[in-house]
C-alpha cells in the first residue's frame, strides 16, 4: 500500500484547524449565553399615608427609618414628585399611566372608585409580555368581578375584603378570591405574601405591586414600635402627634429591609428595578415635619400632592437626587420602555405620563419643559355632581410653577365642599392643628406660585405673571375637556 504523506499531512492540519474552530464556537457559545440579559423583574412599593417629611434621612427630627434611609442612599430620589390628594385616585393612577378621572375614579368610596374597565393596566401589560404578576395588599378600585385586581391583569392576589381599613391585626383577607382568616399583623403578613412571591417565581419574570394598609389609620402596632416615640407627646404640646403613626411607620421601614433582604438573597437584586412612593400628601405627620410645605392629604397645597419617590435597579443607576418635575403616571411609560412592554394605540394615545427612563439613566438630567401636570382632590359626594366642582379644589404643575384654585362649591349639602368652608373657619382638623394648611384661595381667581423660591405658597405672583397664568389655566381648561367626555358618559 502507498502511503501520501503529504495526503496525511493535509487531513491532519484540517481536522486539527475543525477541532479548534469547534473548541471556540463552543466558548463563544456559552460566552454569550451568559450575557443574555434576563427579562427585569419590577417591585413596586406603595406606602399608604406616609407623607415625604415621615422619613428621617429628608429631614424629620424624630422618627427612625434606617432601612428607607439605607433604601435612598443607593436610589435616585426625586425631591419633586407628585402623586394624586387621596388614596384610591393615586392607585388608578399609577396603573394607568393617566389621571385618575380618565378612568372615572373621583372619590375614596362606591361607586366612584370603580376603575373604568375602558382602562388598561400596567398589570395587563406585563401578564401580555409573560411575566407572572402579584398583587398584595390595597386595591382600593373595586372588589366586584369585573372590577377586581384579578379581572386586571394580576395573577396572585391578596386583598383585604371590599378594601375596608378595619383591624392591622388578624385580619380576614382573600387570597385569590379565597377569603382566609390569618393571625398576625397585617403588613407583615402582606409582605410575607409578596416575598414568597418572588421566592416563588425567582426564575421568571415578574412583577410584584406591594401596596399597604399602614401607616393609614387605624394608628394600631404592636408597643414595640410604638415605645420609643410616647417621649414626644408631650413636647408636641398642641401640635397634632400620635406617637402610634410613628411607631406604624418603623414597622413599615422594619418590613422594607426584610423585603431587600429577600431580593439579594434570592440573587436577583441586580436584575429588579424596585420602586418605592407614598400615595398622597402628609397625614398625621405634617406637624411633626412637613419640610416647609403648605398642605396635607386632601388638599392640591404642595404638602398635599407630593411624595417621597425611591428608584433602584441594582447597581444600574447613580444614586442621587433629582429636582426635575415626576409624577406618579410616568411610572407606566417608564416601566414599559424598560421592560419592553407593548403599549395598545388606543392607550398609547390615553397616556398623560412620559418616561423616565433616560433620566434614571444618567442619559439626560432634564425632562420636557413643556410638560404639565394637573392635580384635583375630587371627592364630590355625588357622582353627578362634578360640573359645579370644576374649580373646587385644583392645581396645575410646570416647572418650578405652582397654579392654584381652591374654590368650593356652596352647595351646603355638599361634605366635601362644606369641611373647606369649616376648616378655613378654625374647625379642628384631623391631620394637624394649623389651619394655614386648607387655605382657599381668592373667589375667580387662579393663584401662582414659584415653588423654588416659596416652598409654603405664602407669595401669590399672579400678578408678576399674567402670561404663564394664561398658559397654564388653558391648558386646565383644555384638560377639563378631556374629563367633561369621560364623566359624561
Amino acid at each position: 500500500m502507498i502511503i501520501n504523506k503529504k495526503f496525511i499531512r493535509k487531513t491532519w492540519s484540517l481536522l486539527l484547524y475543525l477541532v479548534v474552530l469547534c473548541n471556540y464556537m463552543l466558548v463563544m457559545a456559552c460566552s454569550n449565553t451568559s450575557t443574555i440579559k434576563k427579562p427585569l423583574n419590577v417591585i413596586v412599593v406603595l406606602i399608604d399615608d406616609m407623607g415625604y417629611g415621615d422619613i428621617a434621612v429628608l429631614g424629620n427630627p424624630i422618627v427612625k427609618t434606617p432601612n428607607f434611609d439605607a433604601f435612598h442612599n443607593k436610589s435616585i430620589s426625586f425631591s419633586n414628585f407628585g402623586v394624586s390628594p387621596t388614596c384610591a385616585p393615586s392607585r388608578c393612577a399609577i396603573l394607568t399611566g393617566k389621571h385618575e378621572f380618565l378612568s372615572s375614579v373621583t372619590h375614596t368610596i362606591k361607586p366612584m372608585r370603580n376603575m373604568s374597565l375602558e382602562s388598561t393596566t400596567i398589570a395587563d401589560l406585563f401578564k401580555a409580555k409573560g411575566y407572572e404578576t402579584g398583587l398584595f395588599g390595597k386595591w382600593h378600585l373595586g372588589q366586584s368581578e369585573e372590577y377586581g385586581p384579578w379581572a386586571r391583569g394580576f395573577n396572585k392576589t391578596l386583598v383585604v375584603p371590599d378594601d375596608m381599613q378595619n383591624t392591622h391585626y388578624n385580619p380576614k383577607l382573600l387570597k385569590n378570591q379565597v377569603e382566609i382568616k390569618t393571625k398576625g399583623y397585617r403588613t407583615d403578613i402582606i409582605f410575607d405574601e409578596a416575598m414568597n412571591f418572588i421566592e416563588d417565581n425567582k426564575e421568571q419574570p415578574f412583577f410584584c405591586y406591594l401596596a399597604t394598609y399602614t401607616p393609614h389609620a387605624p394608628c394600631v402596632v404592636p408597643d414595640k414600635y410604638t415605645d420609643p416615640y410616647n417621649q414626644y407627646t408631650k413636647k408636641m404640646g398642641s401640635k397634632r402627634y400620635k406617637p402610634e403613626f410613628n411607631g406604624m411607620i418603623a414597622n413599615v421601614d422594619e418590613n422594607l429591609g426584610r423585603l431587600m433582604d429577600k431580593v439579594k438573597a434570592a440573587g436577583l437584586e441586580e436584575n429588579t428595578l424596585i420602586v418605592v412612593l407614598g400615595d398622597n400628601g402628609g397625614t398625621f405627620g405634617v406637624d411633626t415635619f412637613n419640610d416647609g410645605r403648605r398642605g396635607v392629604k386632601a388638599t392640591v397645597w404642595s404638602g398635599g400632592i407630593r411624595t417621597f419617590s425611591f428608584w433602584k435597579f441594582g447597581d444600574n443607576f447613580v444614586p442621587g437626587e433629582t429636582s426635575e418635575m415626576a409624577r406618579h403616571i410616568d411610572i407606566l411609560p417608564t416601566l414599559a420602555e424598560f421592560c419592553n412592554l407593548k403599549i395598545p394605540n388606543k392607550t398609547q394615545n390615553q397616556l398623560e405620563g412620559n418616561s423616565l427612563k433616560k433620566l434614571l439613566e444618567g442619559k439626560t438630567n432634564k425632562l420636557k419643559d413643556d410638560r404639565m401636570q394637573v392635580h384635583h382632590v375630587g371627592r364630590w359626594q355625588d357622582p353627578t355632581k362634578w360640573k359645579s366642582h370644576k374649580y373646587a379644589n385644583a392645581c396645575v404643575r410646570w416647572k418650578q410653577y405652582t397654579l392654584v384654585r381652591i374654590e368650593p362649591c356652596h352647595d351646603p349639602n355638599c361634605k366635601t365642599c362644606r369641611m373647606i368652608w369649616e376648616r378655613e373657619e378654625g374647625r379642628p382638623m384631623l391631620y394637624t392643628s394649623n389651619k394655614e394648611h386648607h387655605r382657599m384661595t381668592k373667589p375667580g381667581q387662579w393663584e401662582l406660585f414659584d415653588i423654588e423660591t416659596d416652598s409654603y405658597q405664602s407669595k401669590n405672583i399672579a400678578n408678576k405673571h399674567p402670561d404663564i397664568v394664561v398658559k397654564m389655566s388653558e391648558h386646565y381648561e383644555s384638560w377639563w375637556k378631556k374629563v367633561e367626555n369621560q364623566l359624561s358618559k
